[in-house]
C-alpha cells in the first residue's frame, strides 16, 4: 500500500479488530448517517410545541409521553404503559394505562372528556360484597296451589361506561321460596369505596332452570329493592360472572403486584402481566380479566410484545410465546432461549418483529425464533458498556434507536438490524422519553427536558474515524483529498501514524493539500469532522498517485 481511497462509507463494528474491519467501515461513528453509502451527518432534532394535559409540565425526569390527540398530551415521570381502546369507535375513546405512576400505581383509564383535567378512574369494577338480605314480604294465598320456585339473587355494579363487574356471592342461606303472589325485598350492602365512576347497581336472579337473569337496573343510592318481576319477564343471562377486576395492589409475598406491561392484541382484547402471571382480559370488555384466562410463566415477567404468531412474554430468564386467537383459550410454550430482557422500556416493535436488549446484545425476535442481532459488531463486553438495563428503545424509518445511561455517559445509538451501512453509529444526545407518531411518521423524544422532533433539524456534527490501514513497508504519505458536497462549514481532516495524529487540516475545497513529512510508518488512520456530506476521502505518497489511482 502506498495510499488508500475511500469512496463509500459504514457504520462501526467494535468487535472487529480495527485492523481488520472492511475497508469502509468504522472505528467510531457519531451522529453520521451512512445509509447512502456517502458519509452524511444525521439531520439534527428540531424543538416541538406540545400541549401536556393537566398541570405537567414535560422536564428531564419525564419517562413518559404519549399522543392522545394533537391537543392532549400525556406526559408522566413513571414508565407507563398506554394502549388506546379496543373497542372499534369507542364513544368514549377511552385509553388504558399501566404503570407505577398515580397514587397506588394501580391500573387505570381516562376518556376523551376527561383527559384534559388528567383524570383518571381505577381499570375494573370493584365485586360486590353479598347483599345484606333476601327477604319475602307477605303471606301467600298459593300455598294449596303451587309449588313454590326457589331463588337466589346476586348483583353487579355497573360503570357510567357501561362496564359491568363481577357478581356478588350467591349464599345459600339467602335463597328464598316464593310463590307467584309474593315479592321479594333485596337490600344491598353499602357501595364501595375507591377511584371509580359507578353509575348504578344491577340486579340477577335464578330463573326456574338455575341461570341467574337480569332483573332490573336500580340506581347506585338505592338501598333495597323489591322484586316482583314474573319469570317471564326476565332479562339475558349474567355476562360476566367469570369477570374480575385485573390485579391492582401488591400482595402480601411481594410476589406480585398491579397489572403492568399493557399491549393491545388482535381480535379487541388486552393483555399485561403481574408477577410472573399474564392476565388477558375479556374481548372487547378490557376492564374485565377473568382468572381462568390467567397463565403462569416458570419466571418474573419483564414485557410483553405482541407478534405475528402470539405474544411473545420476556422475563428475567426464558422467554415464552402465547398463542390463540380468544383470550379463553390461549396456550403458552417456552422458547429454548436464554436471551432474557434486561429492559423492559428497550422493547420496541418493529413492524414484523420485535427487538430488546438483552445481557448480550440487543435482540431481534421474529416469529421463527430469536437472534443477537448486534452479535458481529458488539462483543457482550461491549454491549455492557451501554448499560443495557438502562437503555430505552424507539423505532424510526426501520431503525433502532437506544439511548442509555452508564457510569461514564448518557449518549445514544442507531442500530439498522437490515445489515445496512448505518450498522451500529453512536448519537451524542440522550433522550429520556418518547412517543412514535405513526399517524403523521414522527419521532418526539425528550432530550434536555424539552420535546423534540428527531432528524428534522439543522445538521449534526459528526466523527468518523476509520479503520486502521496497514502498509507492507513503513510511508509518508505526501497528499491528501476530501471530496465534499459544500465545504461550509469546513470539515476537519486528521491524519494518525502508528496511533499518533501527525496533521489536521481544515478542509474548504477539494483540492489536493499537502500532509507533513519526516516520518514514516506502517499503519495509518484518518478522522474527518464536520457536519457536510463526504463523497470521497483519498490519502497517497504522491499527487500523481491520486490522480491514477
Amino acid at each position: 500500500m502506498t495510499g488508500f481511497k475511500l469512496q463509500t462509507f459504514s457504520g462501526k463494528a467494535p468487535r472487529i479488530s480495527a485492523r481488520l474491519l472492511p475497508e469502509d467501515m468504522a472505528q467510531e461513528a457519531i451522529n453520521t448517517r451512512l445509509d447512502s453509502g456517502r458519509l452524511d451527518p444525521w439531520a439534527g432534532n428540531s424543538s416541538a410545541s406540545i400541549t401536556p394535559v393537566g398541570s405537567y409540565s414535560v422536564s428531564a425526569a419525564t419517562k413518559t409521553l404519549f399522543k392522545y390527540s394533537d391537543s392532549a398530551w400525556i406526559g408522566s415521570n413513571d414508565d407507563l404503559d398506554i394502549v388506546r381502546s379496543p373497542i372499534a369507535e369507542d364513544q368514549h375513546e377511552r385509553i388504558y394505562l399501566s404503570g407505577m405512576g398515580g397514587a397506588t400505581g394501580y391500573p387505570r383509564m381516562t376518556t376523551s372528556s376527561l383527559v384534559g383535567n388528567n383524570t383518571y378512574y381505577k381499570l375494573g369494577i370493584p365485586a360486590p360484597e353479598n347483599l345484606a338480605s333476601v327477604s319475602l314480604v307477605g303471606n301467600t294465598s298459593k300455598a294449596d296451589e303451587e309449588t313454590p320456585i326457589s331463588r337466589a339473587y346476586v348483583f353487579t355494579y355497573v360503570s357510567y361506561y357501561g362496564e359491568e363487574g363481577e357478581p356478588s356471592g350467591a349464599l345459600t342461606s339467602q335463597i328464598v321460596d316464593v310463590y307467584s303472589d309474593q315479592t321479594v325485598t333485596v337490600t344491598f350492602p353499602s357501595n364501595p369505596s375507591g377511584n371509580h365512576n359507578l353509575l348504578k347497581k344491577r340486579l340477577y336472579r335464578t330463573d326456574p332452570n338455575g341461570t341467574f337473569r337480569f332483573v332490573a337496573d336500580i340506581a347506585l343510592a338505592t338501598a333495597s329493592f323489591n322484586d316482583t318481576v314474573t319469570d317471564a319477564n326476565l332479562g339475558e343471562a349474567i355476562p360476566s360472572g367469570s369477570w374480575t377486576a385485573p390485579p391492582d395492589e401488591v400482595t402480601a409475598d411481594h410476589k406480585d403486584g398491579p397489572l403492568l406491561g399493557l399491549v393491545s392484541m388482535p381480535n379487541g382484547f388486552l393483555a399485561g402481566f403481574s408477577g410472573q402471571t399474564v392476565c388477558f382480559s375479556e374481548a372487547f370488555q378490557p376492564h374485565a380479566f377473568p382468572d381462568s384466562y390467567k397463565l403462569t410463566i416458570k419466571s418474573d415477567v419483564v414485557a410483553l410484545a405482541p407478534l405475528n404468531t402470539g405474544l411473545l412474554v420476556l422475563t428475567k430468564e426464558k422467554p415464552a410465546l402465547i398463542q390463540g386467537l380468544d383470550p379463553s383459550s390461549m396456550s403458552m410454550i417456552e422458547i429454548d432461549s436464554t436471551l432474557s430482557c434486561v429492559s423492559k422500556r428497550s422493547v420496541v416493535d418493529m413492524g414484523d418483529f420485535v427487538m430488546y436488549a438483552s445481557p448480550d446484545g440487543l435482540v431481534a425476535a421474529r416469529d421463527n425464533g430469536l437472534s443477537v442481532a448486534t452479535e458481529s459488531v458488539l462483543s457482550r463486553d461491549q454491549w455492557q458498556e451501554l448499560s443495557p438495563s438502562s437503555i430505552k428503545g424507539f423505532h424510526w424509518e426501520g431503525y433502532y434507536l437506544g439511548f442509555y445511561s452508564s457510569d461514564s455517559e448518557s449518549k445514544g445509538f442507531i442500530f439498522d438490524p437490515r445489515g445496512g451501512k448505518n450498522s451500529f453509529v453512536k448519537l451524542d444526545f440522550y433522550a429520556t422519553a418518547g412517543h412514535n407518531d405513526l399517524e403523521n411518521d414522527e419521532l418526539y423524544l425528550v432530550v434536555g427536558g424539552s420535546v423534540v422532533k428527531f432528524a428534522v433539524g439543522s445538521n449534526l456534527s459528526y466523527t468518523w474515524k476509520s479503520k486502521k490501514f496497514y502498509a507492507q513497508r513503513p510511508i509518508n504519505p505526501g497528499v491528501a483529498k476530501l471530496e465534499c458536497l459544500s465545504y461550509s462549514p469546513a470539515p476537519t481532516f486528521k491524519i494518525y501514524a502508528d496511533g499518533n495524529l501527525k496533521h489536521t487540516e481544515t478542509v474548504t475545497s477539494s483540492d489536493l493539500f499537502r500532509l507533513p513529512g519526516g516520518y514514516k510508518a506502517n499503519e495509518f488512520e484518518i478522522q474527518i469532522e464536520g457536519s457536510v456530506s463526504v463523497n470521497e476521502v483519498c490519502v497517497y505518497e504522491s499527487a500523481g498517485e491520486i490522480g491514477a489511482s
